[in-house]
């Protein structure tokens, strides 16, 4: 998975907004942005906030359509006045605005029922939907917590209602109503007040969360100066949790130096997450062995690399080995190429940036280049090279995907698979689909574990055509019974169009014998190599 460092803007926000619901009724409590686009009045008057009268929605803008909605209606329809519904994802859409959030009460004694809204325009993905409903549930547990322990919300709306007060006080003194247009009509207070902004910390971290997701698709939340957490929403994934696995097999890169990454995570993050951010070249190692040697759980350090690559702080690639194959990138412009020029002198001063690049103008096997060398120094600085490379996106690595070839009168299109851990035979169930995480093969299939004539017969014949049976007969002669078995051991992965490194860890065999097999059995086997 290929990363670029561009900031991304989340223009579809359009606002927050929180609601309460109490013994008193449903009230829109704080609004922001604070700005009205709409009004026409001198902005400079402290005036509160008007409404137009008839706004038609065929002529305005999603943002104006928001502005000239009244409280009553949003508070009538953003909170639930019933607590099943608290802890449950929260969606409404009115023309073209959608409402998302997800309602929370404190396990305190108040009934209250509590709502942060973000409001975005109608068409805007299912993925940023989902990520700011997930968004306002983490928030909320936070402010739940803190609810239940300093009644820091009930403390805040007060004062944010006591601010409310204050400016009723100055929008009837300063505003004459019969000066009022007769399009427009004032409301009775302004929850998108400055004050109640610069003054409560409850609305500041609702406005700062909501400028920086808008800003840069990521925030870091300090509930209350005591809970802290980050938060990214990645708007090009349709499902990014579900699209990045991490298998066992598979080893990761820091897209920047640790210090950097460690300095942008909270005091609170997980010892797993900070145990690998400070571990020395993990790309030499795969996952489980990298778990084996930190002492954690694979199942840790997955979700450890996952949350760093969702974070764009790494890259999940293959450990990296002198059979690994390397190409030039095409996701950075040479007219970039300078100014990495530049980096590239002052971390490897004695090589050349382009005479090194040049290399991999063409597929390379790393080992090509590394047999040049004669002192393990040299080599292990080319290697580390080779992953700055990799960490700016100026090579790609290159794997081998091992197919069935189709007999010569079939017609066959090679498709290209979208992750190899996910390209399983048709017939394995979705808990097979899912053992290649935490076991090295399939029973069956284990090297080590003999299988008979009969089970070897029914793999061939299963996955091979009559030509193909017939035209292997007549090469049994030349393979003993254990190569033959070796030879059906694999089938089952190259239908599926696996890499050779994941049926190394499903079938628990040597590198030399998977390439061994498909050189010797190339009537049947196809390599195809593409960029992880």
């Amino acid at each position: 998975m290929q990363f670029n460092d561009t900031v991304h803007t989340l223009n579809e926000l359009i606002s927050i907004i929180f609601v309460v619901f109490s013994e008193q009724g449903a009230r829109v409590i704080f609004r922001y942005p604070h700005e009205v686009d709409n009004r026409n009045e001198d902005t400079n008057t402290k005036t509160g906030v008007f409404k137009r009268k008839n706004a038609s929605c065929s002529n305005i803008t999603p943002h104006q359509l928001l502005d000239s909605l009244y409280d009553s209606t949003l508070q009538s329809l953003l909170v639930p006045k019933e607590s099943k519904f608290c802890g449950k994802p929260f969606y409404v859409e009115i023309d073209s605005l959608v409402f998302v959030g997800n309602p929370f009460q404190a396990e305190t004694n108040d009934i209250s029922i509590y709502n942060i809204i973000f409001v975005v325009q109608k068409g805007t993905s299912t993925s940023v939907i989902n990520s700011l409903t997930n968004l306002s549930k983490r928030m909320s547990i936070a402010f739940a917590h803190e609810e239940s322990n300093s009644k820091y919300i009930s403390k805040s709306i007060d004062e944010m209602l006591r601010h409310y007060n204050e400016d009723d006080v100055i929008l009837r003194d300063d505003v004459d109503p019969q000066n009022i247009d007769d399009e427009e009509v004032i409301i009775e207070h302004c929850p998108f007040s400055k004050m109640i902004n610069d003054e409560t910390t409850f609305a500041r971290t609702l406005s700062d969360v909501f400028d920086s997701i808008k800003s840069t698709c990521s925030a870091k939340v300090s509930i209350n100066h005591v809970i802290n957490f980050s938060f990214f929403i990645d708007k090009h994934c349709e499902d990014i949790q579900a699209r990045i696995t991490i298998a066992p097999f598979e080893s990761f890169v820091l897209l920047k130096d640790s210090s950097t990454i460690k300095d942008s995570l909270n005091c609170d993050s997980s010892p797993a997450l900070i145990k690998l951010i400070e571990l020395q070249r993990p790309y030499f190692r795969n996952i489980k062995d990298i778990a084996i040697q930190l002492e954690l759980e694979y199942e840790e350090v997955q979700e450890a690399v996952v949350a760093l690559v969702r974070w764009r702080k790494a890259l999940v690639l293959y450990p990296i080995v002198s059979t690994n194959e390397y190409m030039l990138s095409d996701l950075v412009p040479i007219s970039r190429y300078p100014e990495f020029d530049e980096l590239f002198r002052q971390e490897f001063p004695t090589f050349h940036f382009y005479t090194e690049l040049s290399k991999f103008s063409e597929r390379v096997n790393l080992s090509e280049i590394l047999d040049f060398f004669q002192d393990k120094e040299t080599i292990d600085s080319y290697k580390s090279m080779v992953v700055w490379f990799l960490q700016h996106q100026l090579l790609v690595q290159l794997f081998a995907h091992v197919y069935i070839r189709p007999p010569k009168k079939d017609t066959f299109v090679l498709q290209r698979p979208s992750r190899s851990s996910s390209q399983i035979t048709d017939d394995e169930s979705s808990d097979e689909r899912h053992d290649f995480l935490t076991q090295p093969s399939h029973a069956s299939l284990t090297r080590g574990i003999s299988i008979s004539d009969q089970e070897r017969e029914k793999i061939l014949h299963k996955y091979l055509s009559k030509s193909q049976i017939a035209t292997l007969k007549e090469m049994k002669r030349n393979y003993n019974s254990s190569t033959l078995n070796d030879f059906a051991k694999i089938l089952p992965h190259a239908h599926a169009g696996l890499t050779i490194e994941e049926i190394l860890w499903r079938t628990n065999m040597q590198r030399s014998e998977i390439c061994n097999l498909t050189e010797a059995f190339h009537e049947f086997l196809i390599t195809i190599k593409h960029p992880h």
